[in-house]
């Protein structure tokens, strides 16, 4: 069995010397880190308050909630229940294809899928990788740039997918030290090479511009700057594309202000709806869909108090919401 308890750091080495044919790219040669992992999953933070800080904000994407006594001994890529079971299902990708056969792979080529259902409360240790592992991980992740074999976008797509599973194991171990931090700040480079390839007029022009910095924002989790520039400069067309991600931004920065703000001054909803450029029943609705209360102060005014313990991520899609930058050109037609 190719997860047996055997010399695992030895089967992984053979396994990567043997994925299937036409692959024009090796597996880093770190190899020997793979089976050196044993209580590297949790190391104390040695770093300071920018990097940590750093760390932290990236785990808001994630909805896996952290848990300090979970060490990750999977050591390959994809836990093999999970490549057993996507075989079954041909739910494979491309790059995970053995001989191009979506119902067989391989621990060289799995790659651990993101899933935003999961829980500390069903995973067990074998489930995680340790941080020797997804440094393996991501090296392999990053070496799929050179393949000639699919065009950028699906490669884009896929490394995409698989570094935030990537953060979601560091999440679930709670490993916050320089590593982690490493990992994190190598995961923006593939974009930054595809900018790279753009040329200059195009990266310049006024839409360029608007794109970057709105995908800097939300990266950063800077939700006030998200919002202002969609509500400067956006075009119809932009917001339109805008959509599908509104929400996701609008529940990070419940989030924030829930976690971060002062537990004996309630942030009125009036001025968090304009923040969030959503009407206040629209912004009532979102937070009690995000596990917040709302409470009313003796004028009548409704306040979000900050510092719930119930707040939780809405699975699956969001429902409809009213976004305010959309009257002005709602009124056009």
């Amino acid at each position: 069995m190719e997860g047996g308890n055997g010399n695992r750091g030895s089967s992984f080495s053979q396994s990567r010397r043997s994925r299937g044919r036409g692959r024009g790219h090796r597996f880093p040669s770190n190899q020997s880190k793979v089976s050196n992992f044993g209580g590297r999953g949790t190391s104390s933070s040695t770093s300071g308050n920018t990097a940590s800080n750093s760390v932290l904000s990236n785990r808001q994407e994630e909805d896996a909630q952290p848990s300090s006594n979970i060490v990750g001994t999977c050591p390959y890529m994809c836990p093999e229940r999970e490549r057993i079971q996507r075989e079954k299902l041909r739910d494979l990708a491309g790059f995970e294809r053995l001989n191009g056969n979506p119902r067989k792979s391989s621990p060289a080529l799995a790659v651990k899928k993101f899933c935003r259902t999961i829980s500390t409360k069903y995973v067990e240790a074998s489930d995680l990788r340790p941080i020797a592992v997804l440094e393996d991980t991501l090296n392999y992740l990053w070496s799929l740039l050179e393949s000639k074999e699919h065009s950028f976008e699906e490669v884009h797509d896929f490394m995409f997918d698989r570094t935030r599973s990537l953060r979601q194991d560091i999440t679930m171990q709670n490993i916050v030290n320089h590593k982690a931090i490493y990992l994190y700040e190598r995961m923006g480079e593939p974009l930054s090479v595809w900018f790279r390839r753009v040329s200059t007029p195009v990266l310049k022009s006024k839409e360029m511009c608007f794109a970057r910095r709105i995908l800097r924002s939300s990266q950063l989790g800077n939700y006030k700057d998200f919002f202002c520039t969609a509500a400067a400069q956006a075009t119809y067309l932009q917001f339109c594309i805008m959509m599908p991600y509104i929400n996701e931004v609008r529940a990070l920065a419940l989030s924030c202000i829930n976690f971060g703000g002062y537990k004996l001054h309630p942030y009125p909803l009036v001025d968090l709806s304009k923040h969030l450029m959503i009407k206040e029943s629209d912004l009532e609705s979102f937070c009690h869909y995000c596990g917040l209360e709302i409470c009313t102060d003796e004028s009548g005014n409704k306040l979000l108090p900050t510092k719930q313990t119930t707040f939780s991520h809405p699975k699956g899609r969001f429902q409809s919401y009213s976004f305010l930058g959309l009257q002005e050109y709602e009124s056009q037609f």
